[in-house]
């Protein structure tokens, strides 16, 4: 670990906490990221100092700070996403986001499908489900092949009936990456938009989906390490232009008239028609925050040591008789996650999880099982449930080996093993 990182792990109080007396290692921050103590502070001071009346809704000092950081928060959002400021919207992360592209998106009865990666978390899945099932639009799902988006198979789902394509630009369940670019052109051929997820992708690239191509793409704040129900989403302009908000009050009219006994009101225009209602301030200074301190650690430092820590499961845990591996081995390193299917019978992933979390001497080792919210990539690939690690730049080798010698003791527990 170098010194950047080194000096970016005391940024997260939680890892210096004993749960029973036990030391926390800490493999679930796919799930979400442990807090930086430089987000929680930017909220409080926020909350604290300033704690006034923002929006433009006044014009005293107080709230034109409040404006000030609030404009100085969104010019870093949209820098991280490869946006302008005006194309960046504040929401409460990928689910809000996600929400609200699908209810303001302009369907039309010539351009009425979506079509969906099949590895697609359930906060972008289900606001198209939704949709589809009150017969608003069609949904479709491109195949899965070995662990990732078939795109051959999603580019003959794409026709001049596609109005929006979702890919999820780093999977949450099966690790690796996914060809964002090449998605993009597939979408803009057939005249279509491309969504990105970029919840798993961002933390630990530094970068998003506008920067390949996406029309519109979103990350969630927890999971770089700041507060929870701060994000963003990043809508280039020209779809931006043709999105109508399904939510609207304070903050989003530009006036309100009365004329011949009925009102009129006209909306603002831009990303400050989505914004309706007081805003998370506060939440917004946490993550301005956390993202200035993650580029200051540095985002390539921070991609090759969760790189290294990848392969080192592979390496540690490719040879474990009992567990499979899920996912090309040249791909899983591109990501920030492993998963591992039981091999042998008597092997419960739910008890599994509690043994990890009470049957290891010394250690609380903290990781996700279960579906983890891609109920598609599940029915997909045949797989109910998986062992899932996931690593940020705080993990250590030594987390690795720890996990395995645990994964190694509950196997000899059941009578297997190497």
């Amino acid at each position: 670990m170098n010194k950047n990182l080194a000096a970016l792990k005391k940024e997260f109080p939680t890892l210096n906490e004993r749960f029973g007396g036990r030391r926390l290692v800490y493999l679930d921050s796919a799930c979400t990221v442990l807090k930086l103590r430089c987000a929680a502070d930017a909220q409080r001071r926020h909350m604290l100092l300033l704690g006034g009346c923002g929006g433009k809704r006044s014009l005293h000092s107080l709230a034109s700070a409040m404006e000030e950081n609030f404009h100085a928060a969104r010019s870093v959002a949209a820098s991280f996403m490869g946006g302008s400021p005006e194309e960046v919207i504040f929401t409460a992360g990928v689910t809000d986001a996600a929400n609200l592209l699908a209810n303001s998106f302009p369907f039309t009865p010539q351009r009425s499908e979506v079509v969906l990666s099949p590895l697609e978390h359930n906060a972008v899945f289900l606001p198209f489900e939704r949709l589809a099932a009150a017969g608003r639009i069609k949904l479709r799902v491109a195949p899965l092949k070995d662990f990732g988006v078939d795109l051959d198979g999603l580019a003959r789902l794409v026709t001049r009936r596609t109005a929006l394509v979702c890919v999820t630009h780093a999977p949450n369940i099966f690790g690796g990456t996914a060809d964002v670019r090449r998605a993009a052109e597939i979408a803009h051929a057939a005249g279509a938009y491309l969504f990105c997820d970029d919840a798993q992708y961002a933390p630990t690239h530094g970068r998003c989906g506008a920067a390949d191509g996406a029309d519109a793409c979103a990350f969630s704040g927890h999971k770089l390490g700041a507060p929870y129900f701060t994000g963003a989403l990043c809508v280039k302009r020209p779809l931006l232009e043709r999105l109508r908000p399904s939510r609207v009050g304070g903050g989003t009219v530009a006036e309100v008239a009365a004329a011949a006994g009925r009102y009129s009101v006209r909306y603002l225009g831009g990303y400050q028609g989505f914004e309706a209602g007081v805003q998370n301030y506060s939440g917004a200074a946490g993550l301005a925050a956390a993202l200035e301190r993650l580029t200051r650690a540095g985002f390539p430092a921070i991609r090759a040591h969760v790189s290294s820590l990848v392969s080192a499961s592979l390496k540690e845990l490719g040879g474990v008789k009992g567990v499979r591996v899920l996912g090309r081995p040249e791909d899983i390193p591109g990501g920030s996650l492993v998963s591992l299917a039981p091999a042998v019978k008597g092997f419960s992933v739910p008890d599994f999880s509690l043994f990890l979390n009470e049957g290891v001497k010394g250690s609380l080792i903290a990781v996700r099982t279960g579906r983890h919210c891609a109920d598609l990539a599940c029915l997909n690939s045949g797989y109910a449930e998986t062992i899932r690690l996931s690593f940020f730049a705080y993990n250590t080798p030594g987390d690795v080996s720890c996990f395995a010698g645990a994964l190694e003791k509950y196997l000899s527990l059941l009578g297997r093993g190497k």
